[in-house]
């Protein structure tokens, strides 16, 4: 299936089992499944376009919400290893909803981050959270605004 993207290289093999995908953050082979493209293809655009070491992006990343334990797709760190944006991946196949939005707010009320990005790969919503409220921006900024958070 074609992203809403840029193109990519993703180092892939097929098992008997199917496809798996070398994720270079938890350095192992995982199932190709279409959220996991999504996935691998945002995270090496954003870590391409900014620069960031693959060892500050935290890929199924656990969370504790009301004692129960939950993982953010993905989460992005300073170099002082501070959490500055989170990643919420879903399949192309499936519209990015409230409820979708209301899962990764509830990671970041317990892993405060100044960004928030939602995609399924076709559409993306990119929020900047400060003091005075949230507010949307295009995902072209997206490298742009992550450097800044980052330092670079």
């Amino acid at each position: 299936m074609e992203l809403a993207l840029p193109k990519c290289h993703l180092n892939v093999k097929r098992e008997s089992n199917g496809l798996y995908v070398l994720d270079g953050c938890r350095r192992k082979w995982v199932k190709l499944t279409p959220e996991e493209y999504v996935r691998q293809t945002m995270m090496e655009h954003v870590i391409m376009s900014t620069g960031i070491n693959r060892a500050l992006v935290a890929n199924e990343q656990v969370v504790e919400i009301n004692g129960m334990k939950k993982r953010c797709d993905s989460v992005v760190y300073n170099s002082h290893l501070q959490p500055i944006v989170i990643f919420e991946f879903k399949a192309p196949t499936v519209p990015l909803t409230q409820k979708v939005m209301d899962q990764i707010f509830a990671y970041n009320r317990e892993l405060p981050v100044p960004i928030l990005v939602a995609s399924n790969g076709l559409q993306h919503i990119c929020i900047s959270r400060k003091e005075d409220g949230i507010s949307l921006f295009p995902f072209s900024e997206l490298p742009e605004r992550v450097k800044a958070e980052h330092g670079k």
